[in-house]
């Protein structure tokens, strides 16, 4: 009896046997053509194998990565589902049009005295130039540049010569002048790294009448307090030298001392108003003493381009007449 299983188990094995071997041959049959690849047929079903992932590749991420790229995408898609209407503006009859400007040629230095640098944007936008100050004889111009720098609040300033082109008109030259044709720093602000709160800017007073001499005043403020002082400076194209009239001040300060004011005590300033209209070679100059209220007139003085003498010309007067030299291109609008 316990035989009988055994010979059954016996047999069973045999027929597996034979069927195996049965289907193998079935396979080689059908398979003739082409060989067996074991990675391709079998193992590349059931295992992650290079053919299995180039057969099946992982999904791409395109989601954004940043919010920059989010916004950038979610704009693209609602540029291209958005239809926007295109304006439709009908012009009233009763709107005015603006006349177009036009630049003309006018003196610069007028009012005498009063031109100066427009720094309301300057922190804003780092650099301001001046405008540009063309020579009697218009074959020069000169500007200046006024920086600022904002970690320490502090401005400084170049004043730049330029060439201007002789083979075009007059207005032409101007209008056509670019730095890039070239220019020459003729002088810079000194500035101390240790200073806080300092502005140093250079505005032109006028061209002397032979266009060989280029007056420019240099105002030196502290923002707390504001302007603090104002030196009169001369160019000269011949040399190229500067000299800075500082025996104006000196003499001020010299005639007041002697009747018993010391302005070194006070707060004073010079105002440059251009080139005396009598004498060509020397520079107008009114001095104001501050007071709180109405500034107090301390003369109106001269001195000329080399800084050989100051004189005073009168403790009451301001009728002096100085020459306008200086040339400058300002925007007007058509009538």
């Amino acid at each position: 009896m316990e035989s009988r299983p055994k010979h059954t188990l016996q047999r069973m094995t045999k027929r597996f046997v034979r069927f195996f071997a049965a289907m193998l041959l079935c396979i080689c049959v059908i398979n003739t053509a082409e060989a067996f690849d074991f990675e391709r047929d079998v193992a590349s079903k059931f295992f992650w194998t290079k053919s299995y992932k180039k057969a099946h590749p992982a999904p791409t991420n395109n989601m954004p990565k940043t919010m920059q790229e989010y916004y950038r995408e979610v704009n693209k898609a609602a540029a291209k589902n958005m239809q926007i209407p295109s304006p439709k503006f009908e012009k009233d009859d009763k709107l005015v049009d603006l006349p177009d400007p036009e630049l003309l040629l006018r003196k610069y230095n007028n009012p005498p005295g009063t031109i100066d640098i427009n720094l309301n944007s300057l922190k804003k936008k780092r650099q301001i130039n001046s405008i540009g100050v063309v020579s009697p004889q218009y074959d020069k111009m000169v500007y200046s540049t006024v920086f600022y720098y904002p970690s320490t609040k502090t401005a400084s300033s170049e004043l730049y010569l330029m060439n201007l082109d002789m083979d075009k008109d007059i207005q032409s030259r101007i209008e056509d002048a670019h730095i890039n044709h070239g220019k020459t720093t003729i002088y810079r602000t000194e500035m101390n790294s240790l200073d806080l709160d300092i502005q140093k800017t250079l505005t032109v007073l006028d061209w002397s009448a032979d266009g060989k001499q280029i007056a420019f005043k240099e105002k030196i403020s502290f923002t707390p307090e504001g302007l603090w002082k104002t030196n009169l400076i001369v160019y000269n194209l011949e040399t190229g030298s500067i000299k800075e009239l500082s025996e104006v001040r000196g003499a001020i300060e010299y005639y007041w001392r002697q009747h018993n004011l010391n302005l070194k005590n006070y707060r004073w300033d010079i105002y440059p108003m251009g080139w005396d209209s009598i004498n060509p070679e020397r520079i107008i100059v009114f001095a104001y003493a501050a007071t709180g209220e109405k500034p107090k007139y301390l003369g109106a003085w001269s001195v000329d381009y080399k800084g050989d003498r100051a004189m005073l010309m009168s403790l009451t007067s301001t009728d002096f007449t100085v020459t306008q030299n200086g040339s400058c291109l300002k925007t007007r609008l058509k009538n």
